[in-house]
């Protein structure tokens, strides 16, 4: 998957790669809903990227904004996709090539830059919404026939967790 606008194609498994401390990437797609339902009131009702890591036997789900452009993403859009990616995703990035020094001190929001294609800021655990992280996970399990043995509540345990 390829994102492309002013003349720069950015590749969305590079960027999947990259963001490393969640586990192995074993799933990503673009354009994917976040609710069980269209939301025309949120900031945005498509994620650009949703990307499952497994670390152990946890599956995560990790929402990605990118923003491709040369202008500084500042802290009130940056707060808006957090909220909007808060409910469903376990972790979230926003994805640019400039950030406002204010944007690099906002809590709980990954930072990753696109010039140098690395995480330029970890983010905190989101504490989904159950029932929209569970239908993600749904969806994802039955749209693209992946990720069968991955439990849809993000606080249920496998067996294979305790060995």
């Amino acid at each position: 998957m390829h994102f492309s606008s002013f003349g720069i194609t950015i590749n969305s498994n590079e960027i999947v790669n990259a963001i490393n401390q969640h586990g192995v990437p074993v799933f990503h797609t673009s354009e994917m809903h976040l609710k069980p339902y269209l939301c025309r009131e949120s900031v945005c009702n498509l994620a650009d990227m949703i990307a499952v890591y497994k670390q152990s036997e946890r599956f995560y789900i990790v929402g990605i904004e990118i923003k491709e452009w040369d202008k500084r993403v500042h802290p009130k859009m940056a707060m808006e996709y957090l909220e909007t990616y808060r409910g469903t995703c376990e972790y979230f990035y926003l994805a640019a090539n400039k950030f406002s020094k204010s944007t690099l001190e906002l809590k709980d929001i990954g930072l990753f830059d696109l010039g140098r294609m690395k995480v330029v800021k970890n983010p905190g655990y989101l504490y989904p919404d159950v029932e929209f992280r569970s239908n993600l996970m749904k969806r994802i399990k039955n749209n693209f026939k992946v990720l069968t043995n991955a439990v849809e509540d993000p606080f249920q345990k496998t067996i294979g967790e305790y060995y």
